[in-house]
């Protein structure tokens, strides 16, 4: 079957989940760096809300050689042990009221997202934006979220300013900022060795030959093996890149370890902090982050290719 025909197939084939009254539909969704995904909803005649069930990589098993039943009886399966943890109802969406306080941000690469964000609000910010989400649970196994698009700030009666007051405010308190050594992530590896291995790799093919002839190694030994690199992340660990936009985290940091900052985008959820140290070439930073984005980062959790630096003096962000 062409994909198009696998969709229709799998839609009728989980109507009898649904029930009598109730309904199957695939909802196309643009998520994050403009991969676009159809979801599977069934939706059974007293509810109101249901997980969506992603048949994109389904289709990639059945290409690759899985029977159909096999790939329907996991779907079905994934709908019956997800369709009772969802305990908000779509009502409570209707009153700004009873969701003003769980309003949160998250940032995401500007220029990879504009299909999407054409109909979300949204802030620019140096070569991200700041989008904006619900956040309904916190738990373990990942958060329960549902990202705000225009059409909620008209059904509420809102500016878009109002989204964003109330989510500058509460994304610090729901989704605490959290700085740790990066040797402590690595079982207490040398941070001078991690350093090596960001050396090593950004003196590839792909760095520029002024990068690398103002690489100097006696430089980086003397002044690099003093220096720690810190991972800044949110306590879920999800989307914590945004801890950077935080008031005063970088600054404290900053002031704490008595350097102003490279900051290098990870992913969307974290960034490495760097003292910002003569023996750190910029160029090489940047060149770093790219190669570690190609090779080490999957397409929809890369935040940006450009390194960012943080000014004690002016507390700004820049690029």
């Amino acid at each position: 079957m062409e994909y198009c025909e696998f969709l229709n197939w799998i839609q009728n084939e989980t109507k009898p989940t649904a029930g009598k009254g109730g309904k199957v539909t695939i909802n196309h969704i643009i998520k994050n760096n403009g991969r676009e995904l159809d979801g599977l909803v069934i939706m059974e005649a007293e509810s109101k809300v249901s997980p969506t069930i992603y048949l994109n990589e389904f289709y990639e098993q059945y290409i690759d050689g899985r029977e159909l039943t096999e790939i329907l009886e996991e779907i079905e399966l994934i709908y019956k042990e997800n369709r009772n943890r969802i305990h908000i109802s779509a009502d409570f969406f209707h009153d700004y009221s009873n969701i003003q306080n769980t309003i949160v941000y998250r940032i995401v690469n500007y220029d990879q997202n504009q299909k999407l964000l054409e109909n979300i609000p949204h802030k620019r910010f140096l070569d991200l934006a700041v989008i904006y989400y619900c956040l309904l649970e916190q738990k373990d196994e990942g958060n329960a979220t549902a990202l705000i698009y225009n059409n909620h700030i008209e059904m509420w009666g809102v500016t878009e300013d109002d989204i964003f007051q109330a989510a500058v405010r509460n994304t610090p308190l729901l989704l605490k900022s959290i700085i740790r050594p990066m040797s402590e992530l690595f079982n207490h590896m040398n941070p001078f060795e991690e350093s090596n291995m960001f050396c090593d790799r950004v003196l590839s093919e792909e760095c520029t030959e002024k990068s690398k002839l103002d690489f100097n190694h006696e430089e980086w030994s003397e002044e690099a093996e003093d220096a720690q690199l810190y991972v800044l992340t949110n306590c879920s660990k999800i989307h914590g890149a945004s801890c950077m936009l935080y008031d005063d985290v970088l600054k404290t940091f900053a002031d704490q370890i008595g350097r102003d900052l490279y900051i290098l985008p990870s992913s969307i959820h974290e960034v490495i902090l760097l003292p910002k140290l003569s023996c750190f070439d910029r160029n090489i930073l940047d060149c770093m982050v790219k190669e570690v984005n190609c090779d080490g980062v999957s397409r929809d959790e890369i935040l940006s290719d450009h390194v960012y630096e943080y000014n004690r003096k002016s507390g700004m962000i820049e690029m």
